[in-house]
């Protein structure tokens, strides 16, 4: 049914996720998990800076443009989805500043609808059954009034 679209992912997944709702607003829904949101922060911040510095075949200061394409953060004006974020608050891999700035962007700038849960005492993967029950419950509950009830709010 193309008028009950939603996207979502974690880690890559979530990045994708954030790169998509900037480039459509075909999706009525989206949840993204520990995903990156601006790759020269994540650079800075990562525990593996290596994986940004391969992607964009150099540093900031040597592939600024590249990494600016490769940043939802530059086309954060475009979303319009409402978006549920979810991260670990211990994650070293996407660490929780990506959420946070995304969060900030949607909810304080743009007034796109969204929400953000931050899972104590946990990293990169949801490795406590409670977060990962939480997370369906978040998600489901999301889906269910932006998807499903096809909320007019926005």
């Amino acid at each position: 049914d193309p008028d009950r679209l939603a996207v979502g992912g974690w880690s890559n997944g979530g990045y994708l996720t954030n790169c998509l709702i900037t480039t459509t607003n075909r999706f009525k829904a989206a949840s993204s998990g520990a995903g990156v949101f601006d790759q020269t922060m994540q650079w800075s911040i990562e525990d593996t800076p290596g994986h940004v510095v391969n992607y964009a075949k150099g540093l900031p200061w040597t592939a600024t443009k590249e990494l600016q394409a490769m940043s939802p953060i530059f086309e954060a004006d475009n979303i319009t989805t409402p978006t549920i974020i979810h991260v670990g608050a211990g994650d070293a891999r996407v660490p929780v500043e990506q959420s946070k700035a995304l969060y900030r962007a949607l909810h304080d700038y743009l007034d796109v609808p969204t929400q953000l849960v931050i899972y104590p005492g946990t990293g990169h993967g949801l490795s406590k059954m409670s977060h990962r029950r939480a997370k369906i419950e978040w998600d489901a509950a999301w889906l269910q009034r932006w998807v499903l009830e096809q909320n007019e709010e926005h």
